[in-house]
């Protein structure tokens, strides 16, 4: 009898790993689907710990795979999926003009772009304009004149994002993320994404170009101001 040598040298965590990426999930996506916490699907990929073999079945079928090709890699190798940019139904609100109320005194600061596509904002007023009625008396609200690609179709170059700074970070939104709190005066560093999720080490972003989701630690970016509505360019 000849024996079978099998070449394959990936742990179960690898092959979990590359498992979800060909699916276009995420450690959350996984961990959402099973109730469990994110950080157990990260011992998984590390082979830390293991997936029970109850849960392997159904964890297989949402990784598009099969039992056997978890275990030993027995079979053909997960196929990515090309999946087109998500297109959320719930958008950042365009802020029409009859929404307008009070004086011209919310300030829009400009920013430039900086280094792995952040923009650098400065912290001086480029102009004053009316207010949204979402910001109608909230003090330190403000705009900000995005730079950039990356949030494409949400946001365009030239687009202003309204920002109401004392909101409490949720899910589903639309934030701008700062290293220090913005001072009255200077240039601060910081990014605009979709806050998809959230811990108490990190925020899990998400991009639309390229379309994309990954985490930042809080502790690199610990102040986050919700968007509320955006005047549009175009």
């Amino acid at each position: 009898m000849i024996a079978t040598i099998r070449t394959d040298s990936t742990s179960l965590g690898q092959r979990l790993r590359q498992a979800r990426e060909a699916a276009g999930l995420t450690q959350n996506d996984i961990a959402d689907h099973f109730k469990i916490k994110r950080v157990s699907v990260t011992q998984w990929e590390a082979d830390t710990t293991r997936p029970s073999m109850e849960r392997l079945p159904e964890l297989a079928a949402l990784l598009k795979t099969d039992v056997a090709w978890l275990l030993d890699a027995s079979g053909a190798a997960p196929v990515p999926v090309v999946r087109e940019p998500k297109q959320r139904a719930s958008r950042t609100p365009i802020i029409p003009g009859d929404e307008l109320v009070g004086g011209r005194d919310l300030p829009i600061y400009a920013a430039a772009m900086g280094g792995e596509g952040h923009m650098i904002v400065t912290f001086e007023a480029i102009d004053w304009v009316k207010r949204p009625a979402v910001l109608q008396n909230v003090r330190g609200g403000y705009g900000i004149l995005v730079r950039g690609e990356s949030m494409i179709p949400a946001y365009w170059p030239g687009d202003t994002a309204l920002v109401n700074p004392h909101l409490q970070p949720a899910r589903d939104s639309d934030a701008v993320f700062f290293h220090t709190p913005p001072k009255e005066r200077g240039d601060e560093e910081a990014i605009i994404k979709r806050l998809v999720g959230m811990n108490d080490r990190e925020w899990t972003l998400e991009q639309y170009r390229p379309a994309k989701t990954f985490t930042e630690s809080r502790v690199d970016w610990p102040i986050c101001h919700r968007v509320v509505g955006k005047y549009n360019a175009r």
